[in-house]
């Protein structure tokens, strides 16, 4: 099966909400397609979805091995205190937003790509991550709060 541009975009940023990380979102993506090559599917829409179930899969399988053999990262990623030039505003302010997207766990991110990226309702990501709407709200809720709150504790410089 043959993938354009526009479907490996997608794929790309589905494994990039997963990863919150630029080369393991490549290095995902690139392992699902190697695995989805033994595959055929009749149309394009099945293998994109299952090139997702892939990443998926092999996404929690790879979180629970670094939740059992935790490493520690060597880059320093704290904020770095600079003059308040617009353009440094803006570089601060995108800091803050990855550090952000880190926080949030990566079952939250899934909901977040299919609300905001692939533009779906409550409905149908109920359906794409099998769970029920219900649930799906509550996590949404509790979402909210936690980012609202983290929010409020960085523009009062306590994080």
């Amino acid at each position: 099966m043959e993938l354009d541009r526009t479907s490996l975009e997608k794929l790309y940023r589905y494994a990039y909400t997963l990863t919150a990380n630029q080369a393991d979102a490549y290095d995902l993506l690139h392992n699902a397609i190697e695995t989805g090559l033994n595959r055929p599917s009749d149309t394009a829409e099945k293998y994109i979805a299952y090139l997702r179930v892939i990443m998926r899969n092999r996404f929690i399988d790879e979180y629970r091995h670094n939740q059992s053999f935790p490493h520690e990262d060597i880059d320093d990623h704290s904020p770095v205190s600079m003059s308040g030039s617009s353009l440094e505003d803006v570089v601060i302010a995108s800091h803050d937003l990855s550090v952000l997207w880190k926080t949030i766990e990566p079952v939250d991110r899934e909901v977040l790509y299919f609300w905001a990226v692939e533009g779906l309702n409550m409905r149908e990501i109920s359906e794409k991550l099998e769970i029920s709407r219900g649930t799906l709200l509550s996590r949404i809720h509790r979402l909210r709060k936690r980012l609202s709150e983290n929010v409020n504790d960085r523009q009062r410089g306590q994080v």
